[in-house]
């Protein structure tokens, strides 16, 4: 009888230990990368557009597509990790895109704490992605999106179009 316990003990501990290691392969694989800073256009420019993301081939390509939008508005932007934003002081900018994936259930928490500092989200845009495409953060106008190649070009139509609109205003 003892040897039949000590038998379905270890069976047990092993499935145990299979999960744990399964869930941090997971992490691993399923973990944001850290976005690498970088700025394009015009330094001295008036239109002054800050994008806060974090790295996916999905994140990237909506960036690229958000610079390729601006290159005519000769707009000056800034990309930076989402951790970086602590240190931003949002009335350097006129505009504001913060790119961030809802991870086990919340929002990215640099994202997260800097729109709620943020007392003017008129100068805000927060694209939101995640698995179901569905999450975002509370009170504020938020693009949701599920990370899907495909749909770039359409995410980054929403985005262009609502930042068009924060940068002609006066």
């Amino acid at each position: 009888m003892r040897k039949a316990g000590t038998v379905v003990l270890g069976v047990a501990g092993s499935i145990l230990l299979l999960a744990i290691v399964a869930w941090f392969v997971h992490l691993h694989q399923h973990r944001m990368a850290h976005a690498h800073a970088f700025s394009a256009g015009n330094a001295a420019a008036p239109e002054r557009v800050l994008i806060a993301t974090q790295g996916s081939a999905f994140k990237d390509a909506l960036v690229a597509a958000i610079i390729d939008h601006l290159k005519p508005r000769e707009a000056y932007v800034q990309v930076i990790d989402v951790s970086s934003l602590p240190s931003i002081e949002p009335r350097d900018w006129k505009a504001i895109v913060i790119i961030h994936t809802w991870e086990f259930g919340k929002p990215q928490r640099d994202a997260q704490a800097f729109v709620q500092r943020l007392h003017d989200d008129h100068k805000l845009i927060v694209v939101t992605t995640s698995g179901n495409g569905r999450e975002k953060l509370n009170g504020v106008d938020t693009i949701s999106a599920a990370s899907v190649a495909s749909d770039v070009q359409v995410r980054a139509a929403q985005i262009s179009t609502r930042l068009d609109a924060l940068l002609e205003q006066r």
